[in-house]
């Protein structure tokens, strides 16, 4: 089946819908990492609800879309990083920048 303007015009949507919910997937990993920790600012567990409303909205628009889709088998990604400076600095470094840096993404 050729694709059409339409089919092309979803499937690129769907794959940014799936990067998103991989790069949520990661920061949620990277956040309940740190909740494991002793001494966590008391913002990082709202931060965490939040983030897990926001994948499990993200995930039920991707099944009314693509119901074949497994979005459990979405891998988490280091993608949300990059608002921060960059994908590979330090634990430390990021923790630092992570509450300081980004408020209009913060919702």
């Amino acid at each position: 089946m050729a694709l059409t303007m339409t089919r092309t015009r979803t499937q690129t949507a769907l794959t940014q819908l799936v990067e998103t919910l991989a790069n949520l997937k990661g920061e949620l990993a990277f956040v309940e990492a740190w909740l494991a920790e002793p001494e966590v600012p008391a913002e990082l567990s709202a931060r965490g609800e939040v983030l897990r409303a926001q994948m499990e909205a993200l995930a039920t628009t991707l099944q009314v879309f693509d119901p074949g889709l497994d979005v459990g088998q979405v891998a988490a990604a280091d993608g949300w990083a990059r608002e921060f400076g960059c994908k590979r600095m330090s634990t430390k470094a990021l923790r630092n920048r992570y509450f300081a840096g980004a408020p209009a993404r913060r919702s």
